[in-house]
């Protein structure tokens, strides 16, 4: 694969030949390339075009337009929903069978202490129990 016999000298008198070897443009290539760079050029300085307003929002949904705008848009916000809502859940239902689990993976007797949070293992016994603090 590789021509171990060549030395240093011989690749050195390789790049100067292909250093001074002059190469010949086809004709009209230089100028469309810059043709082509003179429009880039331009419609990359050009002023960019106004954002006209929406029209019937306004107020708390013009805000939310541009909090949505801001975070990344439709996708941003769905992955944050979804994310609230999964860790809604995992709060509210617990971790009440994490104790089999653990027996099972880690083997043996070691398992894991589990605490309820919630009164009654009701998931709306929060919610009752808030009407007893007015």
């Amino acid at each position: 694969m590789a021509d171990v016999k060549q030395t240093d000298e011989m690749l050195e008198a390789l790049f100067d030949e292909a250093r001074f070897e002059a190469f010949e443009l086809p004709p009209g290539l230089l100028a469309r390339v810059l043709a082509d760079a003179d429009a880039e050029l331009a419609a990359r300085t050009a002023p960019p075009p106004r954002a006209t307003a929406a029209r019937g929002i306004s107020g708390f949904g013009a805000v939310l337009k541009e909090l949505f705008g801001a975070i990344g848009g439709w996708p941003a916000v769905s992955g944050l929903a979804s994310a609230t809502v999964a860790g809604v859940w995992i709060g509210f239902a617990g971790v009440g069978g994490l104790a089999l689990t653990t027996a099972d993976l880690l083997g043996g007797d070691e398992t894991l202490a589990v605490m309820n949070l919630l009164p009654g293992d009701d998931v709306f016994a929060l919610a009752t129990d808030l009407g007893d603090f007015e």
